[in-house]
């Protein structure tokens, strides 16, 4: 039986929030598995953007002039699935910041106040309807090709508005409990802007009256660092059974929303680091 938790105090618009605890959060994030499909796809994407085909890879010579240090077909596959392993990896670190937020809202002793969900909801809203203006679909399109009805995109936009209320909150009350403090030569760093950007964004939060929410974003970031580099964070690593099952529901999702007569294939995701390079 859940307990319904008491509203914040309110002064004026600001909620002050509490945490039942400020202990270190313990999470688990996964790692997803590395599939021979995966290194096929992969592979087949970038011997097509260099003009070649598989029946390349037995040339040794072509190897070595198209991948540095590289000069048998076995060799490419291998250093294709170790860029994938790392890149596993990193899609795992990076699930820790909302893994941790996740963590401390569930610790909230409060409630959030209607008004400030429905503002978040509209937000949330907002922001669902210009990407997919980005991606030329209406809301119309979307709901049509992944079969999703008005009231569950409703169901979509209160659950996102209620997570990010909860995660703002739940870092706004460690802030203050750790005594955080920023200035404006944090806010570019803490923010991930350029200092040049940054100056810009601070000018126009002034003139519009909203440094205060500004150097809140700042402080929830300072504090989310904090959070993260203390956590205690376990690794559940993705089976082969489970690695199969993702790939084919994001086939299905990529189907369902490529364009009539879009026959592009997205870009193989090879990273900048590699360990070998296309010459």
């Amino acid at each position: 039986m859940s307990i319904e938790k008491p509203l914040p105090l309110m002064v004026g618009n600001k909620a002050y929030y509490s945490l039942t605890s400020y202990d270190p959060v313990e999470i688990t994030v996964d790692v997803p598995y590395t599939l021979d499909e995966d290194v096929d796809y992969v592979l087949s994407m970038t011997l097509k953007e260099m003009g070649g085909s598989l029946a390349n890879l037995s040339d040794p010579a072509w190897v070595s002039e198209n991948f540095e240090g590289l000069s048998t077909e076995s060799e490419v596959r291998a250093a294709l699935r170790r860029e994938l392993e790392m890149m596993n990896m990193q899609m795992a670190e990076q699930q820790k910041l909302g893994r941790c937020i996740e963590a401390l809202a569930a610790r909230l002793a409060q409630s959030i106040p209607p008004q400030h969900l429905e503002r978040a909801r509209e937000e949330v809203r907002m922001r669902f309807t210009q990407q997919l203006q980005s991606d030329g679909l209406t809301p119309g399109q979307f709901m049509q090709r992944t079969h999703t009805t008005a009231a569950q995109l409703d169901a979509m936009f209160d659950r996102q508005a209620q997570q990010m209320c909860e995660g703002d909150a739940a870092l706004a009350a460690y802030a203050h409990e750790k005594k955080l403090k920023v200035d404006e030569q944090e806010y570019a760093r803490l923010l991930g802007m350029e200092p040049e950007e940054m100056k810009k964004v601070i000018e126009q939060a002034r003139a519009a009256g909203q440094s205060d929410d500004l150097h809140e974003a700042a402080l929830q970031a300072k504090a989310a660092q904090i959070v993260v580099a203390e956590c205690s964070c376990s690794y559940r690593h993705e089976t082969p059974e489970q690695a199969k099952a993702r790939v084919s529901q994001y086939r299905q999702m990529e189907q369902m929303f490529a364009g009539a007569g879009d026959d592009d294939e997205p870009e193989p995701p090879v990273s900048e680091n590699s360990g070998f390079k296309l010459v």
